[in-house]
């Protein structure tokens, strides 16, 4: 989670997803970003659609078998806007953790918005336990003023932590390979240290 937009929350829900059921594990991965919903893109899985009944839906399943629900796959049109109240946020993301047929899962991955509004408070109070956060953030003070807020937010609902990720943190110049830090670096470390959580490392710009 982040309470900034544009940060790589999904690409790193994404791959620690990826990963983990690479590794065998079974995994889910839930996009509860309604407005904004990209992980089918970064799949490889846009276009294919969500089936189920009445009172159940599946998720859709990938080639190495990542359990995959976002509201991207039961769209007719992907490029219609989300115009949805807070109410109708709220049921939908009960039922996608309450009424998709995850089956037995070793994780489930939850890819939230930004900030601390419905989506994230939603998902969170939907999940019987919730076994950790991880906060990822870019090195700008803007990002990280944000990011505080995210951890703010885990605490108030006394959600423990897996860590923090500074994603964007640098870029390796392709001739050198010198790294240039162009949004400035150790932000998200910086962070880290002041609230005692773990800083799990940085990603620099590939």
């Amino acid at each position: 989670m982040s309470g900034k937009g544009g940060v790589g929350k999904s690409t790193v829900s994404a791959n620690i997803a990826c990963g983990l059921a690479l590794k065998g594990k079974k995994v889910g991965l839930l996009d509860v970003d309604l407005h904004g919903p990209n992980i089918p893109k970064m799949l490889g899985i846009e276009g294919q659609r969500m089936h189920g009944t009445e009172k159940l839906l599946f998720p859709l399943i990938t080639s190495f078998g990542l359990k995959v629900v976002s509201i991207a796959s039961l769209l007719d049109d992907p490029n219609k806007p989300i115009i949805w109240r807070g109410p109708l946020k709220t049921s939908t993301i009960n039922q996608f953790v309450n009424n998709v047929d995850w089956g037995e899962l070793d994780y489930l991955i939850i890819d939230s918005p930004p900030g601390t509004g419905d989506e994230p408070l939603s998902a969170c109070q939907a999940v019987d336990k919730i076994n950790g956060a991880i906060i990822v953030s870019t090195p700008q003070d803007v990002a990280i003023l944000d990011s505080k807020k995210s951890i703010m937010f885990a605490k108030e609902l006394n959600i423990p932590f897996i860590g923090v990720i500074e994603n964007m943190s640098g870029f390796n110049c392709p001739h050198c390979n010198h790294e240039i830090d162009i949004f400035s670096a150790g932000g998200a470390q910086k962070a880290a240290s002041e609230f005692n959580i773990t800083f799990l490392g940085k990603s620099n710009i590939i």
